[in-house]
């Protein structure tokens, strides 16, 4: 059995495509590929790295971890993230088999490899002698294994996203009205407007992008959101309880949770705040999903992925 898994191994490590096919999966979905033997260790690990939940307003996890047998790596070896983590101990004979055959190519503990079995995909491989060897020797590289996951998801969406077609009309109306790229596509159609504001949506599940821009204040940044979203939002309530602000280089995200009471319903917002470097104004850019019993996450992260690639 081992030389079996030993040989398969090497053919996937090894073949070459010209022609790659595409990735699978869901956008934010991590193949984690370790043995039974390191699964307590790594699952450890992992959870405390991936971490990030969001107010639906169910609290979820931002992550669809998945935990995937070494024998099954050929079935999944074209999914969009995956993490293949090895510990020398305890020792086994399937991770560590895997492992070695990517140590012997690139003689490199911690790594990662762009599209090596399919389009857009990230593979991230961590060898480490046992758990406490992984948190030491990972430490100063969480950032960045963390960043590479989120920019490989990020990069996964716009590329599908790119494909539909564009509104023009709309992409005009915003860079002449607050000088950005925003890059909408042609299902949103405008709801509401005024110089300083542009609300738009989509049908099924729904979807809001709402821009505003003010003048820079002492307010807080979500007591200016909840004060305009409430004034020009039909119907809309944003309570203050699970709302959340972090900083992040040049701009702040600010999440939270909105009702809307002509419709009973409600869900999670996030907003991307970005002040201009006089710090004259501010620019809010917000995203609504309203999908009922459904998944919300991909949405936001889709909406997100357009916010954090304006380009002004």
């Amino acid at each position: 059995m081992q030389i079996k898994i030993a040989v398969i191994f090497t053919c996937i490590l090894f073949v070459s495509c010209n022609n790659l096919p595409d990735s699978k999966g869901d956008y934010n979905e991590l193949s984690i590929i370790s043995s039974n033997e390191d699964r307590q260790y790594v699952d450890l690990y992992i959870s405390k790295i991936f971490n990030d939940s969001i107010y639906t307003p169910i609290l979820k996890n931002s992550y669809n971890i998945n935990y995937i047998n070494p024998s099954d790596f050929i079935e999944n070896k074209l999914n969009k993230n995956i993490i293949i983590i090895s510990l020398a101990y305890p020792p086994d004979s399937t991770i560590d088999l895997l492992s070695d055959k990517f140590m012997q190519k690139y003689d490199k503990p911690i790594f990662s490899a762009y599209n090596m079995y399919s389009k857009n995909q990230l593979l991230l491989h961590i060898k480490s002698h046992d758990y406490d060897d992984l948190i030491r020797s990972t430490n100063e590289h969480i950032d960045w294994i963390k960043r590479e996951i989120n920019e490989n998801i990020n990069r996964n969406i716009l590329f599908d996203y790119n494909k539909e077609k564009k509104s023009k009309d709309i992409n005009i109306l915003i860079n002449e009205r607050f000088e950005i790229n925003l890059n909408i596509d042609d299902n949103y159609k405008i709801i509401n407007e005024n110089d300083h504001f542009l609300w738009i949506g989509r049908g099924y599940p729904y979807r809001w992008i709402v821009i505003n821009k003010i003048k820079s204040n002492n307010i807080s940044n979500f007591e200016n959101i909840k004060f305009l979203h409430e004034k020009y939002l039909t119907d809309v309530i944003i309570p203050k309880r699970y709302n959340s602000e972090l900083a992040h280089g040049s701009y702040n995200i600010v999440r939270g949770l909105y009702e809307h009471t002509g419709s009973d319903t409600g869900g999670p917002f996030v907003t991307y705040v970005y002040e201009d470097i006089y710090k004259d104004y501010k620019l809010y850019i917000s995203g609504f999903v309203n999908n009922p019993g459904k998944d919300k996450i991909i949405l936001l992260k889709q909406l997100e992925s357009l916010f954090q690639n304006i380009k002004e």
